[in-house]
């Protein structure tokens, strides 16, 4: 699975893309087809660090969901 958080001034948006076929029965178990894409509301606080910066500690990180 690529999981993707977009923030772009004060809005977001979250897009889940399944990477194989376990990916695609996984979605597909919540009646999702595809790729699942939503967008959030605003922002309400600013970050204290922009996306870049965080995009920096996570980038290539593998993220264990429990």
């Amino acid at each position: 699975m690529k999981v993707m958080m977009v923030v772009e001034g004060n809005g977001c948006a979250l897009r889940i893309e399944p990477e194989d076929e376990e990916g695609r029965a996984l979605l597909s178990a919540f009646g999702i087809k595809g790729a699942f894409q939503t967008r959030r509301g605003s922002v309400a606080t600013p970050m204290a660090l922009t996306p870049a910066q965080v995009g920096a500690f996570y980038e290539g990180t593998p993220v264990e969901i429990d």
